[in-house]
């Protein structure tokens, strides 16, 4: 039976691996580009899901506000 467990979990610890690795690039970028970052801005990065921290690694190229990297609903 845990040997039926390993594989799964294996594929659960590198999605999480990955997703930490793409929060923690995005965070490194935010913080180059905009200083100092609100709590609630590190929260949202580090619990998103991987496909969003995609969608903002790329607005961050363009962005020259963070509500250019989140959307309208981040006023810092």
């Amino acid at each position: 039976m845990l040997a039926t467990k390993i594989p799964e979990w294996q594929q659960q610890w590198k999605a999480e691996g990955e997703a930490k690795g793409k929060s923690d690039i995005v965070l490194r970028q935010l913080r180059r580009r905009f200083g100092a970052l609100p709590t609630e801005v590190e929260e949202r990065v580090r619990t998103a899901s991987s496909d969003q921290l995609d969608d903002w690694s790329e607005r961050f190229v363009d962005a020259s506000t963070l509500a250019d990297v989140f959307g309208t609903d981040t006023k810092h």
